[in-house]
């Protein structure tokens, strides 16, 4: 994605720290047909984003209940380390994005864990000891994400006081690198 890229090119200048924003806190139904016309807005991050494919909904799946029980799962996998939490997102956006799969779906967090060579056992029943503590992480992230002015993804905030909202080019990003450089 444009921050590892970012992130390659700016070496100790940037440090990357994600955060979870839960752009549906709470469980909805969506029926398949709207969730499917929904997902045609990925178009424009699609543009953008050469590192993953964003395919319209397929309807295989169902839609994802809401972005918390994924969001818990990436706070768990970041217990892992980061090798394994950057391959735990990155499935999961692939999972959610390409493969059209429920990422709400505790057994796709599990698949999607063990793909990153994360113990699948020991993830579940991490998940199931330490959701309370995990929900509240992410709740914490996502109020303070509110607070930095964040009302959307993706988001970058800079220097934990500037958000930028949607999905941007990369040479955006190397800007303002440049720029809080000097």
């Amino acid at each position: 994605m444009r921050l590892d890229q970012l992130s390659g090119w700016a070496g100790d200048r940037v440090e990357i720290e994600w955060r979870s924003y839960l752009l549906r806190p709470r469980p909805e139904e969506r029926s398949l047909e709207a969730f499917t016309r929904y997902t045609g807005s990925w178009e424009r991050p699609a543009a953008v984003e050469a590192s993953i494919s964003f395919n319209q909904w397929s309807g295989e799946h169902r839609p994802p209940s809401h972005s918390l029980p994924s969001s818990v799962a990436g706070k768990l996998a970041e217990t892992y380390g980061p090798e394994a939490f950057h391959a735990f997102h990155f499935g999961l956006l692939e999972a959610y994005f390409t493969d059209n799969r429920t990422v709400s779906d505790r057994g796709v967090q599990i698949e999607v864990a063990e793909a990153a060579g994360i113990d699948g056992t020991d993830f579940a029943a991490r998940l199931e000891r330490e959701e309370r503590d995990l929900t509240n992480a992410v709740i914490d992230d996502h109020n303070s994400a509110i607070e930095s002015g964040v009302a959307g993804v993706p988001a970058v905030v800079v220097n934990d006081a500037y958000p930028i909202t949607g999905a941007q080019e990369l040479d955006l990003y190397q800007r303002i690198v440049d720029k809080l450089a000097d």
